[in-house]
């Protein structure tokens, strides 16, 4: 039976996300829907939770009574810096009767209740019987029968959750539809939401995300119903002309879908999947103080940084990342569940990789829809930290998340702007002409999602670059509607501002001074835009009123995998793991390197195949200016020929050297294995005497330039960073990936040095 096109303006309440209404369409395939006939006024609304008093001064959390805020000590209170404060309830008894529950736990003074933990270890008795029936079930929180009851750490148990489907639908606003199944399907029950047709598990209500995997429609549907789907949300099917009737629905043609399994179609499904999913696990960001990191660079390293001073708080805290999704120490699957590996890791055993082979990747955390990760899963994941106990969730908002709508449905305690602009300090005129369009979108999306989202003063704040020729826009256009924390290392006029700034080879020092008093932290983060993802970082406690020495040891704890991370075996030079891959991060690392005395560089890059060709000659001029030895090495060839992507980056190179070498019968600066054996010679002299070599084997090269490296030398493996895989093209046409990390290979070369050492007369 054909569905009825449905045009109908949700009455969803949006103030909690900062969104708009948006005009929805919706197409109910195989019964007819009535008409609602309601008047507008009668509709329900979703009934988002009234937003609590987020006393940013002290608490930065929700939950707060509705009542006046007490008076708040000094300052002072927090800064005596010649030892470290501790609350103490019976010195400060006055003092910690006037937090809020919500502030006495951000602070570390709530303490749970030893009878809460004689009770649990009672229930835990009780489920122990269960064990074996538990290993039988599905397993959605990716744990291997083997593993259950072993967790990795104590988490309260995530609540079951089911509705009926008519009753989800109608949570979400979606009252069309609500009313259908309702009237058609009143017995269906929803106990999850899934994106993934192949991670759909019994009773699931399975939101196509058309592209989110290689399947196309029908066959997507058809694995889901498979899977024992309750319910479909899938696109609408247009019609080839508007002025006919619609086109008949093909999986009703294809006879697929049970007749107790409805099928619900909507213009948007990436929104409707978000929507759905914020009303199934009753809005995540609603229970807990969000912070969102959004800007053009060092989002990845600033959100590490933040959890890691609230973390010196004694807080749960969630992290959502490029790198990895996690609770605490536990990592989180993209649905929200706590990561086991479901199969063996072939590297598991290995010291390292070897040269010119692919070892298996298997085994190991991966994230599959990386920066296109749907608002559905963004709702699981944070379902996954606040059921676990998490009581703040630190996001890192990258550009193609804010335009998919990744967080649409998800409201914002403090938004963190790391810039706007490429290049911090200064004015438009002399940002790089070349990227102009892409910043121009990319900061005209954040300013739009900040516009939205940040509504109200009492419980949101703005922390935001003075340094980006872009703050002067979005401030204006935000028009002070929330508080405003600045932070810089050019403009002395910000509230959180680098005094000063100086590293070595090893780790970097910055004195930063706070409208509460100056601190120092030491750090291994190398360059100057990591120093700015520091002053971020601290802005943010500072807004939040965290204390310095708080702060302070937070952020001196934090070591993020592949983000200047630098490996010290006891050898006499250092080697940093970094992911810069663009050619300003580079030059900041380099810059840094040379600044803090570097005896001689090495640079070890290459760059992607499938992405943006016009950068890699940019990178190829950087590490040849910035670099006493340069090895152009692959990163991820994926299905480009690396000899391409080699050339593309050996194009940076200066004229002059290119040039000098036109007469030769092939180009010298080339990997050798694609070359004669004949012209080995000539084209090792000339790498030799250029220091530029090429080696397209990442493991050779490695081990190349720690092999040569001496004292007080610096080699910067750059562009991996946390990456433990590579990509090559398959024979089969299809991306192989395998096992391969920078910082794994690094430190296998350096055990190996010992052993050059015993060469007499070698000279490395």
């Amino acid at each position: 039976m054909l569905g009825q096109h449905l045009t109908f303006r949700p009455c969803l309440r949006r103030q909690a996300c900062g969104s708009q209404n948006l005009t929805t369409s919706v197409v109910v395939a195989r019964q007819p829907i009535k008409p609602c006939g309601a008047p507008r006024s009668a509709c329900p609304e979703l009934r988002w939770p009234p937003r609590h008093r987020l006393t940013v001064a002290h608490a930065g959390r929700r939950g707060r009574p509705e009542e006046p805020t007490p008076e708040m000590p000094d300052d002072d209170f927090f800064l005596d810096e010649e030892e470290g404060y501790e609350f103490d309830e019976d010195e400060d008894g006055e003092f910690v009767e006037q937090l809020d529950p919500m502030s006495r736990k951000l602070m570390g003074i709530e303490a749970r209740d030893e009878d809460e933990f004689e009770e649990e270890e009672e229930v835990n008795e009780e489920e122990d019987e269960g064990v074996l029936e538990e290993a039988a079930e599905a397993d959605r929180d990716g744990v291997a029968p083997d593993d259950v009851g072993e967790p990795s750490t104590s988490y309260p148990e995530p609540p079951e959750r089911v509705y009926r489907a008519s009753d989800l639908f109608g949570e979400a606003a979606v009252l069309d539809a609500a009313l259908w199944l309702a009237s058609n399907y009143p017995d269906v029950l929803v106990t999850g939401v899934q994106s993934n047709p192949h991670l759909v598990v019994p009773n699931d209500l399975f939101v196509l995300h058309p592209g989110l995997t290689p399947e196309g429609e029908l066959e997507a549907i058809s694995v889901a119903v498979g899977q024992g789907a309750t319910g479909i949300v899938a696109p609408q099917v247009k019609a080839e002309d508007p002025g006919l009737d619609p086109a008949p629905d093909p999986v009703g043609l294809a006879g697929i879908l049970p007749d107790e399994v409805p099928l619900i179609r909507v213009e948007d499904t990436h929104g409707m999947g978000a929507r759905l999913a914020a009303a199934f696990y009753d809005i995540p960001s609603a229970n807990m103080v969000t912070i969102g990191v959004m800007g053009l660079l060092g989002k990845t390293t600033t959100s590490w940084l933040i959890r890691g001073i609230l973390e010196e708080l004694g807080q749960s805290v969630g992290l959502m990342s490029s790198i990895e999704h996690a609770i605490a120490e536990d990592r989180l699957d993209e649905d929200g569940y706590l990561w086991e590996p479901l199969e063996e890791d072939p590297s598991a055993e290995r010291e390292s990789s070897v040269p010119f082979k692919l070892i298996p990747y298997a085994g190991k955390y991966e994230q599959h829809y990386k920066a296109t990760i749907p608002g559905l899963n963004s709702q699981k994941i944070l379902a996954g930290m606040r059921d676990r106990g998490a009581g703040v969730a630190v996001m890192e908002m990258g550009t193609k998340s804010l335009a998919l709508g990744t967080y649409d449905y998800v409201d914002l305690n403090v938004a963190v702007v790391t810039g706007l602009s490429v290049r911090m300090g200064v004015p438009n005129s002399e940002q790089p002409a070349d990227r102009a369009d892409e910043v121009r979108a990319a900061a005209e999306l954040a300013m739009l999602t900040l516009e939205r989202k940040l509504t109200d003063p009492e419980t949101q704040v703005l922390v935001i670059n003075a340094d980006d020729p872009a703050t002067t826009e979005l401030l204006r256009r935000l028009n002070n509607a929330v508080p405003v924390v600045t932070f810089g290392m050019s403009n002395s006029r910000a509230d959180v501002f680098v005094e000063s700034y100086k590293n070595n080879i090893w780790e970097t020092e910055v004195i930063i001074r706070t409208p509460t008093g100056r601190l120092q932290i030491i750090t291994n983060l190398l360059g100057r835009h990591n120093a700015y993802n520091l002053v971020a970082a601290v802005a943010t406690g500072i807004a939040l009123k965290v204390p310095l020495q708080s702060i302070v040891a937070g952020v001196e704890a934090v070591e993020i995998p592949g983000r200047s991370e630098v490996i010290d075996e006891g050898q006499e030079f250092s080697v940093v793991v970094d992911a810069a891959r663009s050619p300003e991060t580079l030059a900041s690392m380099l810059d840094a390197l040379r600044r803090g005395g570097a005896r001689q560089i090495f640079t070890v890059f290459g760059c992607s195949g499938g992405e943006d060709p016009g950068i890699r000659p940019k990178m190829g001029a950087v590490a040849h200016a910035k670099s006493d030895y340069v090895i152009v090495t692959n990163e991820n060839p994926r299905m480009e020929d690396p000899a391409k992507v080699v050339a593309d980056i050996v194009a940076g190179f200066p004229d002059d050297i290119i040039n000098r070498y036109s007469a030769y019968a092939y180009f010298p600066f080339q990997d050798q294995g694609r070359t004669p054996l004949w012209f080995e010679p000539y084209l090792q002299k000339a790498q030799r005497d250029n220091k530029r070599y090429v080696m397209e084997d990442r493991y050779s090269a490695i081990r190349a330039a720690v092999g040569t490296a001496g004292p007080e030398d610096v080699v910067l493996l750059a562009g991996k960073g946390d990456q433990d895989w590579v990509e090559h093209a398959n024979t089969d046409g299809s991306i192989l990936r395998g096992w391969l990390d920078d910082r794994v290979e690094a430190r296998n070369a350096l055990s190996k040095l010992k052993y050059l050492k015993q060469i007499p007369k070698f000279n490395r």
